[in-house]
Order: structure tokens, then C-alpha cells, then sequence
């Protein structure tokens, strides 16, 4: 108990020493809604935040993957798997404006939303190094067939259905954070490509979809990424820095 008080002290510290926006909503959403975005958009010195879970909002603030968040209560989307969320999780959607009319970077929105989880969420919580299960993403024996792309293009990523990506002009980053559970991919992706450039590609394979039978036709995700793209997923442990949520409140209306 001693420690919990020191940490929300610490805590609250932060919060106090962190840039602030100066204006913010919060606003929860009724629980079981129908949710249809996810998602942020900064624009100038304003942020919006659409439809986010108490882990989604720590992930973004702490610019960490979603699965490098545990802990919290019942409500906060942090179970087990985080990247699954029941029924009991609340979402929440944030309206912030930073001071003046300077446009802020996402480093200086990320700083700010620390401060507003600590302030408004009374988050308190502490990094850890666990051990876990995880498939490295390295370019198979067979060689490397992305294509680079040219100089200068647009950086866009699709997914059609769960089991079709189109990249233009993508990041080997941008790839791995498409995959989660949802399109067949049961455990976290540490990127070990040492890939630093853009890439065209387009990647088929069968995700799993509930109530329906697999299409036994097209290869699965193991099969096609060496196939397609020249990549595999290699099964290992890895530490990886995770944030676990000590505890947190819901925030008051505003």
C-alpha cells in the first residue's frame, strides 16, 4: 500500500511538471457502444481521440504497441491479451487544445496526454522488463522480394477483410503494426529485419473469421509472408519493456 501512495505521488509529480493542454474533454462513452473509428487526429494545436480504451490511450501516450500495456482495471482494455477487449471495456473520446495556435508535434501531444492521463484517468504505473513469447519478423533464407519504393511517393497502408494488405510506400514498422490476433497472429512481432526503407507489396493469406470455415486455399499467414513478401515469422523469446498499470479512475464528466 505504501508503495501504490508513493507511486500515485510520483505520479502526480509528473503530471505537475509534464507540458498541459489547456483545454481537454473527456468524455466516456456509454458501455456497449457501437463503436465505428479508433484512432487520433492531431491538427494544429488541437488533438482528437475517437473511441479509446484506457489501454489504447496509454499506448498512444507512451508511443508503445498496445500489447506493452498490463494491468488496470476491469474497465481498461489491459487484460491478459490486450490487444482483446471484452465487453466491460470503456472508451473514451478526448477533444484537447494546446495553448496558442502554434501547430504542436506528436512528441509535445504525447507529452501533454501523459499529463492528462495522470491528471484527469489518476493513472499511476511502472515500467517493467518481462520475458515473452514473440515472433521475430527476419527475411527468409530464400531472399528478400519487396520492392522499394520510388523517392518522394506517399506513405499509404490498406487491409481488405482481415487477410489483404496493400502497402505503398510502407515501413517495414508500419507493416508489423498491422498484426494482431484479429488477422491471425497470435502473439506480439518484434521487427529484427534491420529494413530501414519504403516498400510496395501486397500480402494475401487466410485470417481467421468467427463462424466461418477457413479458406483452405489460400496459404496462411507462416506460408505467405516468405512467399509473398520474402519475410518470415520466427518463434522466440525476447524481453520487451512493458507498462503496467498500478491503477486508474474513471474520469469525471466535463
Amino acid at each position: 500500500m505504501r508503495l501504490l501512495i508513493l507511486a500515485a505521488f510520483a505520479s502526480r509529480l509528473l503530471a505537475q511538471q509534464l507540458p498541459a493542454f489547456e483545454v481537454a474533454s473527456v468524455k466516456a462513452l456509454p458501455a456497449g457502444s457501437l463503436i465505428t473509428v479508433v484512432g487520433g487526429r492531431p491538427s494544429g494545436s488541437r488533438l482528437t481521440l475517437e473511441a479509446m480504451s484506457l489501454s489504447d490511450l496509454v499506448s498512444w501516450a507512451y508511443n508503445i504497441k498496445p500489447w506493452q500495456v498490463a494491468g488496470g482495471p476491469p474497465w481498461g482494455g489491459a487484460k491478459g491479451d490486450p490487444t482483446i477487449l471484452d465487453s466491460g471495456t470503456r472508451r473514451f473520446d478526448i477533444a484537447a487544445k494546446a495553448e496558442g495556435e502554434a501547430a504542436r508535434s506528436p512528441e509535445e501531444f504525447r507529452a501533454m496526454m501523459q499529463s492528462l492521463l495522470a491528471d484527469r484517468f489518476h493513472l499511476v504505473l511502472h515500467r517493467q522488463t518481462r520475458e515473452i513469447r514473440v515472433y521475430a519478423l527476419v527475411v527468409d533464407k530464400g531472399g528478400l522480394k519487396l520492392h522499394e519504393s520510388a523517392a518522394g511517393g506517399k506513405s499509404v497502408m490498406r487491409m481488405n477483410g482481415g487477410g489483404h494488405i496493400t502497402g505503398t510506400g510502407a515501413t517495414i514498422t508500419q507493416l508489423v503494426d498491422w498484426f494482431s490476433n484479429s488477422n491471425g497472429v497470435d502473439r506480439p512481432i518484434v521487427d529484427q529485419t534491420g529494413l530501414k526503407g519504403r516498400y510496395d507489396f501486397t500480402l494475401e493469406w487466410t485470417a481467421p473469421k468467427a463462424g466461418v470455415a477457413p479458406d483452405l486455399s489460400a496459404p496462411d499467414i507462416f506460408t505467405a509472408m516468405p512467399a509473398q513478401l520474402g519475410l518470415r515469422l520466427r518463434s522466440q523469446t525476447a524481453p520487451v519493456e512493458i507498462l503496467v498499470i498500478d491503477s486508474a479512475a474513471m474520469p469525471g464528466e466535463n
